[in-house]
């Protein structure tokens, strides 16, 4: 099954060496950016060769933090305003204190072969990070160590993570593997799955539903904590790389081809929003002025009406 470590990788073989070089120049633009979250006043984003940019007017313009890497960033995490984190290929952690302006880099291990592909904390301690081939590193002092664990018999890739309300934790892989844990990761369950192709993001819902999202445009969604799950059906056959569950209870993903589906209902139905430029399209965040910030293959775009 494609997971989304191969479809990062396809993404960065369509780019082509004289087009980073543009990209480096032009700030956020043909730049590939994998991943990206709002921290208080900035937007911050992350992508190939240890890129970190961040907006401080909504996505307007971009400037580039200092990077202590130059492996390509697959994820971001802040716990709130200054305190975040962020991983990628060669099994990289980085952390900031600062909202994004500085970053340390915590854990570096090319040997393992194992991009790190999501990352998430309960509180400003305990911490997750996931990735391929069954990778799982927890930290209990805030990111500044990581102990790897085996904790699954398996070795599928673990490509998206969630930490829910109180010890819960979610995570959503290739070939349908779904998993939960009531207790900060110490046990995992793995659940029933409706899908058998590989799943690019887990959403955790304002009204305790969970969504999950991947390959060829496939959407579930769980109403018990992910005992069973409900088909949402869309006009899009596109896989799906990223979601946001905005304020208002809105929930957004994106994907392959442009494609941006919007749900008003907690995820229950999407309707179809097609960015015209049509790239590839891997996270979405929101801006202070309510626009919606697309980034993926063409960098960062800003979506106003949507």
């Amino acid at each position: 099954m494609v997971s989304r470590f191969v479809a990062c990788v396809i993404i960065l073989l369509s780019i082509s060496i004289s087009g980073f070089s543009q990209a480096r120049a032009a700030g956020a633009d043909n730049l590939l950016l994998l991943d990206a979250t709002r921290a208080g006043e900035h937007i911050v984003a992350v992508g190939e060769r240890g890129s970190v940019l961040l907006s401080d007017d909504n996505g307007r313009t971009w400037r580039r933090a200092a990077s202590p890497t130059e492996s390509t960033l697959t994820a971001v995490y802040f716990h709130d305003n200054k305190l975040g984190w962020a991983t990628g290929h060669d099994a990289v952690i980085l952390r900031t204190s600062d909202g994004g302006e500085t970053w340390q880099q915590t854990l570096f291990a090319p040997e393992k072969e194992a991009p790190l592909l999501d990352v998430c904390f309960q509180n400003e301690r305990q911490g997750f990070a996931v990735g391929a081939y069954g990778a799982f590193y927890e930290s209990a002092d805030g990111g500044r160590t990581w102990k790897q664990r085996q904790v699954f018999r398996d070795d599928l890739h673990k490509n998206a993570l969630a930490c829910g309300p109180g010890a819960e934790l979610f995570i959503a892989g290739e070939s349908g593997a779904l998993y939960r844990s009531s207790d900060s990761g110490q046990t995992w369950k793995r659940l029933a799955s409706p899908y058998q192709g590989s799943y690019f993001g887990v959403l955790l819902l304002q009204d305790n539903s969970l969504l999950v999202f991947g390959l060829r445009g496939k959407i579930y969604r769980s109403s018990d904590r992910g005992m069973s799950w409900k088909p949402v059906r869309t006009d899009s056959r596109a896989t799906l790389m990223g979601g946001l569950v905005l304020d208002d209870g809105r929930v957004v993903l994106v994907g392959h081809e442009g494609t941006v589906l919007v749900s008003r209902d907690r995820g229950k139905s999407f309707s179809l929003r097609k960015d015209t430029g049509g790239k590839a399209l891997s996270s979405v965040a929101a801006a202070r002025d309510g626009s919606l910030l697309l980034f993926g293959e063409a960098g960062a775009k800003k979506m106003v009406k949507w």
